[in-house]
Formats: structure tokens, sequence, C-alpha cells
């Protein structure tokens, strides 16, 4: 946790939401959303260099909080209310809307909800915007078994590493990721089989928005697949309101790797609202 922020909680629907706030500034909230299985931790890179400029909301969906109570199954559904009834209490009028990896499933449907009024614009952080691809669906299914999750989650972290030796990486696997168990783990792979399931793929659930806000995917994986940039760059030609950036960097996890980078990614979008607003 970074040490000036403190983990604030609030009863929402029946079950405790954590989350942060910092920053004053009085203009439209950034409201940080994580993918399964981790916390808002995955930010601490980044907090230092929103919060001076920024009013930023960090989000842990339920279950991945402090407390570790015995949880029903949810998923996206439970994400976007318990999201969405959280920034209503915290008066939030308009956001900048971050997501990482899955994540990006109850984002894109908080963009539909809300329009582009209240969701300014989002930016997704290394989803998989294909269908799922052979290995990453096996592991999805191997992670749902009891004596198959700890091998598949081993294999999971080594390819988010990419052979990084990154150490905000690295703790972020052994400190966050890992104080999540089975349950977790497990649930998060049936909600995201089921949301490729339903949609065939992130982008997908994009084009299916009335009216989206500007949009953009920024991405370091899978390395080396001139395919998968292929298919941003025809994406963005066929829709005006998205725009990709490759990364380059190393691992799964550029908001903790490269946090300047990706700052700058959301200073960008950010740029560009003001310009077009004039």
């Amino acid at each position: 946790m970074v040490e000036q922020s403190m983990l604030l909680t609030q009863r929402i629907n029946g079950v405790e939401i954590a989350y942060d706030e910092s920053g004053f500034s009085d203009g439209p909230a950034v409201v940080l959303l994580s993918g399964w299985a981790h916390d808002l931790r995955l930010y601490d890179e980044m907090l230092p260099l929103l919060a001076p400029n920024h009013w930023v909301i960090r989000v842990c969906y339920r279950g991945h909080g402090p407390s570790r109570d015995p949880l029903g199954d949810f998923g996206v559904e439970e994400q976007v209310k318990d999201t969405l009834a959280l920034l209503d209490s915290l008066e939030v009028k308009q956001m900048y809307l971050i997501s990482h990896s899955h994540g990006g499933w109850p984002a894109l449907e908080l963009a539909d909800k809300l329009g582009p009024e209240r969701v300014l614009c989002l930016m997704m952080i290394d989803q998989i915007m294909t269908s799922p691809p052979p290995e990453f669906a096996s592991g999805l299914k191997a992670m749902q078994g009891k004596d198959t999750w700890r091998a598949a989650r081993k294999g999971l972290f080594e390819n988010w590493l990419g052979g990084s030796k990154n150490k905000a990486v690295h703790d972020h696997f052994k400190y966050c990721m890992g104080s999540y168990g089975h349950f977790m783990w497990g649930l998060s792979c049936r909600v995201i089989e089921n949301a490729y399931q339903q949609h065939g793929s992130p982008m997908e659930r994009m084009k299916k928005i009335s009216n989206p806000p500007p949009i953009r995917h920024i991405f370091s994986h899978p390395k080396n697949n001139p395919e998968y940039r292929k298919l941003h760059e025809d994406f963005a030609k066929e829709h005006a309101w998205f725009s990709y950036t490759d990364l380059k960097g190393e691992t799964h996890f550029p908001d903790l790797e490269i946090p300047d980078t990706v700052v700058g990614e959301l200073e960008d979008m950010i740029g560009q609202l003001a310009s077009s607003a004039k």
C-alpha cells in the first residue's frame, strides 16, 4: 500500500467494498479498476504521479478488500453495481476510467451504462482483445480445479512476467496476487470464460456500446505478434473513438513496470478531450 493513502471501506449492496481516495482536484475523478484476484495495490506506482493533479479513486471489487469472509459467486453484473453505487456515494459526476486486464469487462459495461457524458474516456490496460488463445483458454479451465489451480497460476505468472526482473511486478505477485486462494481464482476464470462466450471479445463488446466514449487500449502482451498489432490498427480505422498504443514493455503489468508511460497515455487522452471541447 502506498504510504500516503488510507484504505477505506463502505458497506454496499450488503458487502464490504474497499477503496481509497487521493488528491484534491475539483475536476473529473480518475477511477482505477484492477483485474481479478488482485486489488488497488496494482496502481501503487501510478498513484504518486496522478494524485498531485487529479482526484483519484482506486476501487477493490467485492471479496478483494481486507475482509475475506465467505462470499457467494458473483460476476460482472455485481462488480458494475458495486462500483457504481460506490461512485455515487462519493458524488462522482464524471470520470476518466482506467481498467486493467479483465477488469475491462465491468469497465465496458460502465461506459455503456453511463454514457460519454459521465465516463469521459476509458483507458484499458493489457486485456486480451481477441477470443481466448488456446493456452489461455486451457489455463482458465485448469484454474478452476482444486488440484490444478496452483500450477496453472504459476504458468500464468511466468507468462505475465515475460522474463522480467522488475521488482514491483514480482512483489505484486508475491504479496498481492499471492494472497488470493482457489475460490477467487476459480471464480474469476469462470466469469472471464463466460464473458468471452457472451461477447466473443472485448472489441466485439465495444461495438455494442450505443454511444462509446474515447477508448484506448494500451498493451505490451502478446510480444512480437504483428497480427495482434494489425487487429488494433484495423479496428482503429473502422472506429474513430478507438485508439491504441503498443507500449513495448516486458510484462502484463505496465501499471507497475512503466507507470510514467501509462500515466502519460491518460494525460494524452485528457488533453485530446480538452482540445475537442474547444
